[in-house]
């Protein structure tokens, strides 16, 4: 069954590939043109003609450094002159689990203006279209990790749950409309996301206890849950059971003592650069 807001122009940040590139597949096959948005445009490219090759579909591949202030201030401009507007999917992200002290202050400041400065620019440059034509959905792609405060998820964490608290507190601004707004908060998918040096070995747990789901299997069930009122969608029973527990106040310490993640040598530490890939997971031991 088609959904109401179907048509129009779809905006999907961390497009390039995981959750950022099924959301565009699923959405171009529903009949939206496509305005995809990463820091990487040869990959961005590529999803553009598979997704034209494929649907039939108009994408457009957009380079744009969600990091910088200047960049998403610009994009934000743009969406706001562009009409029809009746999807943002924003899900660039990028992790970095090592203990505060530990992570570069720039990378620190780069994952605070790509996890909430950007989300909350752009956002803001869609909805007054949006609710001008009483259309539209925004989804925001949180973490499972946005539910953990333990070491080593100092910063991560924090700047995922706001993407939760924002999408629930807009969501009573929203009602009454026809503008839905989902945060979705998977757990381990089968991305890139852990194929950089500070996520490295941080999916073993997820092996063994088979816990991985496909970027394609998160986006239906982010899809089949928009269809009814719940607002912070975690995929999957497993994390959705886990989920629910760790946000209960009793047995956050023993959340605490599963999810914390050991310091690592400083020999060890990398220093990567942001990178807007599609964001694909959340903190786990």
């Amino acid at each position: 069954m088609k959904m109401a807001s179907e048509g129009g122009l779809a905006v999907i940040t961390g497009a390039a590939g995981g959750l950022g590139a099924a959301y565009a597949d699923e959405l171009a096959s529903r009949g939206h043109r496509l305005l995809l948005i990463d820091r990487r445009q040869a990959p961005l490219e590529q999803v553009c003609q598979a997704i034209t090759a494929r649907h039939g579909t108009h994408s457009e591949a957009c380079a744009v450094d969600l990091c910088s202030r200047e960049d998403v201030l610009r994009l934000g401009k743009r969406l706001e002159q562009t009409p029809d507007i009746n999807w943002l999917v924003n899900n660039a992200g990028f992790g970095a689990l090592d203990y505060f002290v530990d992570v570069d202050t720039q990378r620190l400041v780069s994952m605070a203006d790509l996890h909430v400065i950007a989300p909350t620019i752009l956002t803001r440059a869609v909805l007054p279209q949006m609710l001008e034509h009483n259309r539209g959905t925004i989804v925001n792609v949180s973490s499972l990790g946005a539910f953990f405060q333990s070491a080593g998820n100092a910063h991560y964490g924090p700047t995922k749950r706001y993407l939760a608290t924002f999408s629930m507190a807009l969501e009573q601004e929203l009602r009454g409309t026809k503008v839905r707004v989902q945060a979705l908060c998977p757990g381990y998918v089968r991305t890139d996301f852990h194929a950089t040096d500070s996520m490295k070995g941080h999916g073993e747990f997820a092996t063994s206890a088979d816990l991985w789901m496909s970027p394609e299997q998160v986006v239906q069930f982010s899809m089949r849950k928009l269809a009814g009122k719940q607002v912070v969608v975690i995929p999957g029973m497993r994390y959705s059971i886990l989920g629910r527990f760790a946000q209960m106040p009793l047995l956050q310490p023993m959340f605490q003592w599963f999810a914390r993640r050991p310091r690592r040598k400083v020999s060890e530490q990398s220093d990567e650069a942001c990178a807007t890939s599609a964001y694909s997971v959340a903190k786990s031991a």
